[in-house]
This record gives structure tokens, C-alpha cells and sequence, in this order.
């Protein structure tokens, strides 16, 4: 069931668990009327190994041994792109 967060004008801010299906609260047990607050959520992660299957950093001994990429020259353009109705209004 969620924790829903409400602002009642007497008593500041207080959680509630509620299910989803159940109208919101609209009145505190103090007697004031309170209003349904938006706040963030808080989750975890469950199992074993999840930040270390998917976010680990890569060590650097493996990044000195990987050969870098040479750098690709520019393609030179065919001659479809001369007749491009784009390339003679950028150049206007």
C-alpha cells in the first residue's frame, strides 16, 4: 500500500498509509482540513548484484590495455548531396 503525505494547517505534515482504491483524507484528527501533499518517492533495490552488473566502472587496467581508435577521415560527399535543393539555401 502507499504512503500518501497531507499538510494539515495545525499540526505541519503527517503520512498515511491508504490503499490506492481509498478516497484521500480530508479532514485531520485534530478537526482541521488538510490537503494531499506531492512528495518523492522512496524505493530500493532489491537482490544481489545490481550496482555491480550494471553500473560498475570499468578498471583501469583494462582501459590501458584496449587499443585506441584510429580517427576516420571525412567521407568525401557524392554528388547527390550537390544537387541537395537544402544545399543551395544554406549557402543563400
Amino acid at each position: 500500500m502507499p504512503l500518501y503525505e497531507y499538510d494539515c494547517p495545525k499540526c505541519g505534515r503527517f503520512e498515511v498509509l491508504q490503499k490506492m482504491s481509498d478516497a484521500p483524507l480530508t479532514r485531520h484528527d485534530c478537526g482541521k482540513p488538510v490537503k494531499k501533499v506531492m512528495s518523492a518517492s522512496a524505493f530500493s533495490f532489491k537482490g544481489s548484484g545490481f550496482y555491480i552488473t550494471d553500473y560498475k566502472k570499468q578498471s583501469s587496467s583494462s582501459c590501458e590495455t584496449s587499443k585506441p581508435e584510429k580517427k576516420k577521415a571525412d567521407a568525401p560527399k557524392s554528388d547527390a548531396c550537390a544537387s541537395c535543393p537544402a544545399k543551395s539555401t544554406a549557402a543563400a
